[in-house]
């Protein structure tokens, strides 16, 4: 079951790249924060301009995710959007999370957040600036721009 698109103002979380991708592809269900949300539910998934190019690399040569190369990986603009439905530390999860979130959890610090996404799809880029923290995006303003090959253009 997708995720549909919600209007108005939408809730959004930017990453570097290749989180982004990950989280939007679904390959990756928990980010980490040094801080915690009490914001559950659609989330946009902004790829913010930096890339953590030795994770990227990491991933392209020791692992089968196919993540694209880099020139097509989206930068600066929503990549995708899911669920935001769990934000806690490691130590306090819910007793009804799954084997398989539990685990993705096991690379969040102690005393960090682990935010957990479901329902995770990828979007085409759609170029707008990112903030710090989760913010808002007008998605029907954004969807209604010109697309970024033309953005140049206007």
């Amino acid at each position: 079951m997708s995720l549909s698109l919600p209007s108005g103002m939408t809730k959004a979380l930017s990453l570097k790249q290749p989180y982004a991708w990950l989280i939007a592809n679904g390959y990756q269900l928990v980010d980490d924060r040094s801080w915690g949300t009490q914001y559950r539910g659609p989330i946009l998934i902004h790829a913010s301009k930096g890339l953590y190019e030795e994770y990227y690399r990491y991933i392209k040569t020791h692992t089968d995710v196919p993540i694209p190369d880099r020139d097509k990986l989206g930068l600066g603009g929503v990549v995708g959007i899911a669920n935001l439905v769990l934000c806690c530390r490691p130590g306090e999860l819910p007793q009804g999370i799954s084997r398989e979130q539990r685990v993705h959890f096991g690379g969040v610090h102690q005393e960090y957040f682990g935010f957990l996404f479901e329902k995770a799809r990828p979007l085409p880029l759609m170029p707008c600036p990112g903030k710090l923290g989760i913010f808002e995006i007008d998605l029907p303003a954004l969807l209604a721009a010109p697309p970024a090959a033309q953005a140049d253009l206007f």
